[in-house]
């Protein structure tokens, strides 16, 4: 399953499903703790795994269970040590989840391909060894980061995510080494994590891949009265059938057989939908007349002003029905920019075409994204210019 993005992992987007089993070396996990804690038997576990049709391994040296012991660097390496080399050697690509930079470098140096990074924070060290070694990342919601309980958490991930995104980047990251888990169980209330598996389609960041881990979850024991965390693998399905038809790109599973065959099954009914079909709608040369302007003849006998606008749209139902209501209309996105921009008076063009951008993306839900340009043809610059202008770009947010 594995490409490579200049010298880094790639994780796979949009094809299939694909699954991560659970290897957990430690004597205190939820579901699994000390079953697999001696190398004997975690290395058994793995080739079953991945007899079982795993894409990924998963191995984990420290619980990441609701009290379950803080341990070092050095405890979780001591776990490893005479695992992951071999694990390394079964032929799938190896994930290894820590939130230690150390810990990291360790296991990329033994032939790990994927940090799993449960912390929840950006670590410039993390970032390091993640870019020196080509690796991927899977950058995880809700242990550190700024989780409130909500039952509504969707916005808060988004911002994280898109936050987490842009440091990568600006961290010399490509963008298709990373993953994003929105970290169900992590600082979430029942109905959050609840939220999150309904609404998860708006989280997906562009480029980047989407992993959810519900196996055997509490979420899953409260909403089926099941207290055996061993008894809830038809939650977990249910849980990641909901998880793949809102696009999530990896499951992260301990019954792998079962998992395996639940994604083929949904993956054939979900993933063979119609693609929508976007188009760019285009409004040029807007003409409004306002009074925006620093200068107070500006305010008090005001000008014309010029908006070019373009929105990106999915065109699927206009295509099909041939009705006004499947687009968005160009008098009405028109009539909307004029009202805009004529009920308040700013000083700065820039905070005019926001109001006029957020104001679009408001009234037309069909508008996924736009670029706005607000030209001054009349700006006072002591010099011969065609137009003054600012030009933003807004995605649609959660």
């Amino acid at each position: 399953m594995t490409e490579f993005a200049g010298k880094g992992f790639c994780f796979p987007l949009g094809e299939r499903t694909y699954i991560m089993g659970v290897v957990n070396v430690t004597p205190d996990s939820f579901s699994d703790g000390g079953e697999y804690l001696s190398s004997e038997d975690a290395l058994r576990h793995a080739r079953k795994l991945c007899d079982e049709g795993a894409d990924i391994l998963d191995v984990g040296a420290e619980s990441t269970a609701p009290g379950s012991r803080s341990v070092t660097s050095d405890e979780e390496i001591a776990r490893l040590r005479g695992v992951l080399p071999q694990v390394c050697a079964l032929g799938v690509p190896v994930s290894v989840d820590t939130r230690r930079p150390e810990t990291a470098a360790w296991a990329l140096s033994q032939g790990a391909a994927i940090i799993n990074d449960v912390s929840g924070v950006f670590d410039p060290q993390m970032a390091q060894f993640v870019r020196e070694y080509g690796a991927g990342w899977i950058v995880t919601h809700g242990r550190d980061a700024d989780a409130t309980g909500s039952a509504n958490p969707l916005p808060e991930i988004y911002a994280f995510f898109m936050q987490m995104r842009e440091r990568t980047k600006r961290a010399g990251i490509d963008t298709r080494q990373i993953c994003f888990d929105p970290g169900i169980g992590f600082g979430k209330s029942r109905e959050g994590d609840v939220a999150v598996l309904r609404e998860l389609s708006r989280l997906r960041m562009e480029s980047c891949a989407l992993l959810v881990g519900a196996s055997r979850k509490r979420v899953i024991g409260a909403l089926s009265s099941e207290a055996d965390s061993r008894k809830r693998l038809p939650g977990t399905i249910a849980c990641h059938t909901a998880a793949i038809a809102g696009g999530a790109d990896i499951l992260r599973v301990h019954d792998v057989a079962e998992g395996v065959q639940a994604a083929r099954v949904a993956d054939a009914i979900l993933r063979r939908r119609k693609p929508e079909k976007t188009g760019v709608i285009e409004l040029r040369d807007v003409e409004v007349f306002a009074y925006h302007g620093v200068n107070p003849p500006e305010k008090q006998f005001g000008q014309t002003f010029f908006v070019d606008l373009d929105m990106t749209v999915d065109l699927s139902r206009a295509i099909a029905s041939d009705d006004l209501g499947g687009t968005v209309s160009y008098a009405a996105a028109a009539k909307t920019l004029r009202r805009t921009l004529t009920e308040t008076r700013y000083d700065l063009i820039e905070a005019a075409a926001d109001a006029a951008a957020e104001a679009i993306l408001r009234e037309y839900p069909a508008v996924r994204s736009l670029r706005l340009r607000l030209k001054k043809p009349d700006a006072p610059m002591g010099t011969k210019c065609a137009f003054a202008a600012v030009e933003i770009e807004r995605k649609r947010n959660v």
